[in-house]
Formats: C-alpha cells, sequence, structure tokens
C-alpha cells in the first residue's frame, strides 16, 4: 500500500511539472507568434520598397517609353491598396500597455495625428494587447483580400475599404460640456481624463469613474454596453426543461456507480485515486510478503539480540507499577498539590485477613 502512495505522489508531482513545461512553451510560443507576425509586416514593407524603387527606376530609364503601370481603375485601385497583414498592429509588451483604459467602445474622440487628424469620431473597437482602437470611418484604407481567400470566392471585389487601427495616445476623449459664457452644450475635447478611487470587483475587474480635470463633481458616463439579441432556434432548449431538476442525489445511492468511473476515467491509469478492495488486499498481502521475507534475512549478532530484548520486553507486557512506587507517588503528589486530595472520597481501611485454624493452633 505504501509503493501505491507513493506512486500517486510522484504522478502527482509529474503532472505538476508537466503543467509548468506547458505553460512555458506557450510563453515561448506566444512571443514567437509575436516576433513572427513582425518579422511578416517589415518583411512586405520592405518587398513593396523594393519593387517601388525597381518600378521608379525603370520609369526614369525608358522615360517617354514608360509603361503604365495601372492599365484600368480597377488595377489602380489595387496597386494603391494596403495588404492584411501590414494593417495589423504589432503586439507592445506588458510594461508598455495601457493599463487603465479611459477610453471604451462607443465613445467619441478626436483624432490628433494622421490624414483625418482634427475629426472626430465614435470608437467601434479597442486592443489593449496593441493599445490600438478602430474608431468608424475614419483612417480609411483599400484593402486587398488576400489570395487564399479570394480563388475560394471570385464573385467577391478584391479590394475593399476598411479602418485602420489609431494609437491610443493618438486620440482624446470628447464629451459635450455647457459653455461658461452661454451656457449651451458643445463638445469639448478633454486633455487628461482623471480617475476617481478604484474598486476591485470579485470577479477580477476594476471600475472607477471619469472625471473632468478642473470642474468638480462633473463626471464623465460611461457608453451603454448594448445588450445581446437571443434568437430562438428549433433546436434550442426550453427554459423551463433547463430549469427543472432532473436529478435529485440520495444517501442511499452514490451519484455515479463504480462502473461508470471506470468508463469515464482509465482504470489502470497511476493517476487514480480509488482502487478495489481486492486489489487493496493484494498490496497488503505483497507488503507482509516483503516484511516476511525481509525477517528472513541473515543478521549480525548484535542485531539478534536486539530482536531478541524486544521480543523479552513485548512478552512482559505493559510495566506495572508496584505498592511502594504508587505510595511514593501519593505522598509527592499530597506534598506538593494538597488541594487535588481534598476531593477525593476518604479510602476505607482494607478489612483485615480472617486466620485458619491452623496458623491459631
Amino acid at each position: 500500500m505504501l509503493k501505491a502512495t507513493s506512486r500517486a505522489i510522484r504522478a502527482r508531482n509529474q503532472a505538476m511539472r508537466k503543467l509548468a513545461r506547458t505553460r512555458e512553451h506557450n510563453k515561448r510560443m506566444r512571443i514567437k507568434e509575436a516576433m513572427g507576425i513582425r518579422t511578416q509586416i517589415q518583411r512586405i514593407a520592405r518587398t513593396d520598397q523594393k519593387q517601388s524603387r525597381r518600378e521608379a527606376k525603370e520609369d526614369r530609364m525608358l522615360g517617354p517609353l514608360a509603361p503604365r503601370r495601372a492599365m484600368t481603375s480597377a488595377e489602380a485601385d489595387e496597386m494603391s491598396a494596403v495588404a492584411s497583414e501590414r494593417a495589423r498592429a504589432l503586439p507592445i509588451r506588458k510594461e508598455e500597455r495601457v493599463k487603465y483604459w479611459n477610453i471604451v467602445a462607443g465613445d467619441r474622440v478626436v483624432v490628433l495625428a494622421g490624414a483625418d487628424r482634427h475629426r472626430i469620431g465614435v470608437v467601434k473597437s479597442v486592443d489593449k494587447a496593441t493599445a490600438t482602437l478602430m474608431v468608424q470611418g475614419i483612417n480609411m484604407a483599400p484593402m486587398k483580400i488576400p489570395d487564399a481567400v479570394f480563388e475560394l470566392d471570385t464573385k467577391q471585389q478584391r479590394v475593399y475599404h476598411s479602418e485602420l487601427p489609431i494609437s491610443y495616445h493618438d486620440v482624446r476623449l470628447v464629451y459635450p460640456l455647457p459653455d461658461p459664457a452661454t451656457g449651451a452644450l458643445r463638445d469639448t475635447i478633454i486633455a487628461n481624463i482623471e480617475m476617481s478611487k478604484i474598486w476591485h470587483n470579485k470577479d477580477g475587474t476594476s471600475s472607477w469613474k471619469r472625471l473632468v480635470p478642473g470642474m468638480e463633481g462633473v463626471v464623465i458616463p460611461w457608453p451603454p454596453k448594448e445588450k445581446p439579441k437571443y434568437v430562438d432556434h428549433p433546436s434550442d432548449t426550453r427554459i423551463m426543461d433547463v430549469e427543472m431538476p432532473s436529478y435529485f442525489p440520495t444517501l442511499l445511492i452514490p451519484p455515479f456507480p463504480l462502473e461508470v468511473i471506470d468508463e469515464l476515467r482509465n482504470k489502470y491509469s497511476k493517476f487514480r485515486i480509488r482502487h478495489d478492495p481486492a486489489w487493496v488486499a493484494k498490496k497488503e498481502a505483497e507488503d507482509a510478503a516483503q516484511k516476511a521475507k525481509d525477517g528472513e534475512r541473515i543478521l549480525t549478532a548484535v542485531q539478534e539480540l536486539n530482536r531478541k530484548l524486544r521480543k523479552e520486553r513485548k512478552a512482559l507486557g505493559p510495566p506495572q507499577l508496584s505498592d511502594s512506587d504508587l505510595e511514593y507517588i501519593g505522598r509527592v503528589m499530597a506534598q506538593n498539590r494538597p488541594q487535588l486530595l481534598e476531593n477525593l472520597p476518604p479510602v476505607s481501611p482494607p478489612p483485615p485477613t480472617p486466620s485458619t485454624p491452623e496458623a491459631t493452633a
């Protein structure tokens, strides 16, 4: 039985080491994936630069005989399109990420950099891993569908327009505030949003209030979240069937029969924690046989003497105190702790032993 317990402990430790190795491998794979994306984007950019330089050199050498790069408007659009791989924002390190996001989806922001600077739009989505966000209708660019996807469906257009990500630091929140002179509401750019006390919720999230600097008591509300719309389908389970309890556990029948557990878990796995009584009896018999085998081994003279003395002490049984020892212990107790003997009942003297006729004669 000790072997089974030690084997289970070793199996648990091995599983913990395997889990640690898996986590370390996943971490390395995430770093490798981020580096691969960065390398891919850089490779595409270098290819585009080399191609544009080559075409410019050919145009200078040929002069009036330079070919027309775009024969049709569709080709012209495709030549100025951006590859979807280049549109992906690069992941940043955790140390560079924004800890507390004061701009979320649904807020109105103004863009401070790029071709669409000074334009106001609504945030569509945010990406905290890259510290970027998408603003609806701003920073639009023609996107080229990858060849693999375009070959599957050639009916759709090769080029489509979509928003490119904008850095979190290149936008500012816009919120209507009353004009000090007229009192009418007008859009105001909030350069530095102040935060109230941060509450850490039990589900691992944090919440706080957004405040306007310099205006005490003015709170910028968070945009309302859209409730998901659920559509019932014929294959969905009805709510009354979900809420109706179908299992009533009792104290007489176990929740899971042992046969079902053996079907769900490998019966001969080294990670199992339940064993059959026959298997336990077999292991106990093996342990007893091993102990008997150890007892038959050759012992030294000192080991034989110690074993003999242990057997003699065991045959004598537990030690017994003599009357003189008990009398001495009672005298010491009465001397040191007399209060212990106050509640004891008086002990009557033992009856005299009757004398026999032979002793009298």
